[in-house]
């Protein structure tokens, strides 16, 4: 069975995998990413991410796994799509984006910084979670995730705002790669266009779903059969 890392996204935790990774076929390894969940505060940037993930492969015995990252998951992607290629059979983008930063929302994560370092975790997430679903999500799926967000630090917060805010540019990366990519797009995505999340993704799968920017939270057997479909025509050389 192959295995399949995935990264969960900013103030979240494995446990936004919960009910999408039962159904996923591989062997799963879903990482709790440093300074959250009530881990120790780590890295700054993005390349610090990127190589703690790797050493958490190789430390796993892992061979050439599929790795799917969820919205900041995506970013650390990216990264390690660039940097250690070679380590992995594919990649995936769940309600992420290959690009960097622009300019306003550099501002916005400054604006953050601020926020969380003067107001605290609990308000900077009350704040911030339910922002990022629709305004017809279920309100206990919102809940839930703002529950998750509680276990950050302000010092975890902070740290993994800067590495996205200074992130490099990754759509010329995934363009470029051989490896096989999946991209997962939220059209009731409150902060991305469909345009965005599929930059570089060209000769890439991509799949659109009726969802928020938390869509494996939501729907977390529609996002399953799609990874599981890119797994197989990978598998058979179909993509």
């Amino acid at each position: 069975m192959k295995e399949l890392v995935l990264i969960h996204g900013l103030c979240g935790s494995p446990k936004y995998f919960e009910r999408m990774e039962p159904l996923l076929n591989a062997e799963v390894h879903a990482l709790t990413l440093p300074g959250h969940a009530g881990t120790e505060v780590g890295p700054e940037t993005m390349d610090q991410f990127a190589n703690w993930v790797i050493e958490e492969i190789r430390l796993r015995n892992l061979e050439k796994p599929f790795v799917l990252g969820h919205s900041f998951g995506g970013y650390v992607t990216t990264n390690l799509v660039r940097r250690y290629g070679e380590e992995l059979s594919g990649f995936g983008l769940l309600h992420s984006t290959a690009a960097s930063d622009t300019e306003e929302a550099k501002e916005k994560r400054n604006g953050a910084i601020n926020k969380v370092i003067e107001e605290g975790v609990k308000p900077f997430i009350d704040g911030m979670i339910p922002n990022v679903f629709s305004d017809d999500s279920d309100p206990t799926l919102i809940q839930r995730a703002i529950e998750i967000g509680y276990e950050m630090s302000v010092e975890g917060i902070v740290n993994a705002q800067r590495a996205i805010r200074d992130r490099e540019d990754e759509v010329g990366t995934v363009q470029a790669t051989e490896l096989p990519g999946l991209f997962i797009y939220g059209e009731k995505d409150p902060n991305m266009d469909e345009a965005r999340a599929f930059l570089g993704a060209n000769r890439h799968k991509k799949a659109v779903v009726p969802y928020s920017h938390m869509g494996m939270i939501e729907a977390p057997e529609e996002e399953a059969e799609i990874v599981n479909q890119w797994m197989r025509e990978v598998k058979h050389g179909k993509v």
